[in-house]
C-alpha cells in the first residue's frame, strides 16, 4: 500500500511567489518627470492664452495623459456661455383654453443654428460684442417678464372681480327667468332682464378681452426667451471659434515645449458647454501637425483645418 502525502511549500518558495506576485502588482510605467513638466507648463501657457479679453468664457484648465495617445486638455465655458437665462413660462390664465396658447406658441419660429462651424480668423472685437449684445438682452428680457408677471397679477385681480359681477348679474337673471315662468314679467321686472342680459354679454366681453391680452403676453415672452436663446447660441459659436484660433496659435508658438511627446502621439482639448442640450466640443492636433507649425512649414490656421475636429 502506498501512502501519498502532502508537501508544503518550504518557507523559502513562499517567499519568492510573494516578492513575484509584489513585482507584478507594480509593474505599472510611470510617466517621466520631464514629460509631466512638459505638460503642465503648456497647461500654464494654453491658460494664459485662452484668458485674454475682456470675455475669457473658459474656465480653469486641467490635463490626463494617456500613454500611447497623447495628453487631453479640459476647460468648460462659463459666465453664461452657451447658455440663455430660462424665464419660466408664464402659469395659464384660470378660465383659459390652454389649446389657444399652444396654437399661438406654434406660431413662433426662430431659427436656432446649432452647428458651430470651424473659423480660423477670429475677430477679438466682434466676440466681446456679441457677448455685451447676449448680457443686455439677458437684463432686458428679464425686466421684461418681471413686468408681465406685474400686469398679470392686475389682469387676475381684474378678472376675479368681472367674474364676481358676473356671478352676481347671473343670479339675479335666474331669479327673474324663474319668476318668468311662473307668471308674467310686469314692465320693470321685463326692464331688468334686459339690463342683466346687456351687462352679461358686457361682463363676458371684457373677461374675452382679458384672456386674449394674456394670451398676447404669453406670445410676446415666448418670442423674447427664443430671441434670447439664439443669442446665446450665436455667443457660444464665437466662443468656440475663439477657443479653437486660440488653441492652434497657441500650439503653433509654444509647442515646442511640448519636446518630451511623441510624434505619434496627440494633442487634444475639451471644451466643456454647460446648457441645455449642449454638446461638448473636441480638437484633436497630430504632435507631427504641431512640429511642421513650429518649423513654419504651415501656418496656425492650417494647423486649425489639419485637426480633428467634432461634438459630442
Amino acid at each position: 500500500m502506498t501512502i501519498h502525502r502532502l508537501v508544503k511549500p518550504t518557507t523559502s518558495l513562499l517567499a519568492l511567489y510573494i516578492v513575484a506576485s509584489m513585482q507584478s502588482a507594480v509593474a505599472a510605467e510611470t510617466v517621466s518627470a520631464k514629460l509631466r513638466q512638459n505638460l503642465e507648463i503648456m497647461q500654464d501657457i494654453l491658460q494664459k492664452s485662452l484668458e485674454q479679453g475682456q470675455q475669457s468664457g473658459v474656465g480653469r484648465i486641467e490635463h490626463s495623459y494617456l500613454a500611447g495617445q497623447g495628453v487631453l486638455f479640459q476647460t468648460s465655458s462659463h459666465g453664461g456661455f452657451g447658455q440663455y437665462f430660462p424665464i419660466a413660462p408664464l402659469p395659464p390664465l384660470p378660465g383659459m383654453d390652454p389649446a389657444q396658447l399652444a396654437n399661438m406658441a406654434d406660431a413662433i419660429t426662430v431659427q436656432v443654428d446649432t452647428n458651430v462651424q470651424v473659423n480660423t480668423q477670429f475677430d477679438e472685437e466682434a466676440f466681446a460684442e456679441l457677448a455685451n449684445q447676449a448680457e443686455e438682452m439677458a437684463e432686458a428680457v428679464t425686466e421684461q417678464h418681471e413686468q408681465m408677471r406685474d400686469q398679470l397679477r392686475d389682469l387676475r385681480e381684474q378678472k376675479r372681480d368681472l367674474e364676481r359681477d358676473l356671478r352676481d348679474v347671473e343670479r339675479e337673471k335666474r331669479d327673474l327667468e324663474f319668476s318668468q315662468k311662473v307668471g308674467k314679467l310686469d314692465a320693470e321686472q321685463q326692464k331688468s332682464l334686459k339690463a342683466l342680459n346687456d351687462r352679461q354679454s358686457a361682463l363676458k366681453k371684457q373677461v374675452d378681452e382679458m384672456q386674449k391680452k394674456y394670451a398676447a403676453l404669453e406670445l410676446d415672452v415666448n418670442k423674447k426667451r427664443a430671441e434670447q436663446q439664439k443669442m446665446a447660441e450665436q455667443r457660444q459659436q464665437a466662443l468656440v471659434s475663439r477657443v479653437g484660433s486660440n488653441f492652434a496659435s497657441t500650439l503653433c508658438d509654444y509647442g515646442a515645449s511640448l519636446r518630451e511627446l511623441k510624434d505619434n502621439e496627440f494633442v487634444s482639448l475639451q471644451l466643456s458647454a454647460h446648457g441645455r442640450d449642449q454638446q461638448d466640443t473636441y480638437w484633436v492636433f497630430k504632435k507631427s501637425d504641431i512640429n511642421q507649425c513650429i518649423t513654419g512649414k504651415i501656418n496656425a490656421q492650417a494647423l486649425l483645418k489639419k485637426a480633428n475636429y467634432y461634438q459630442y
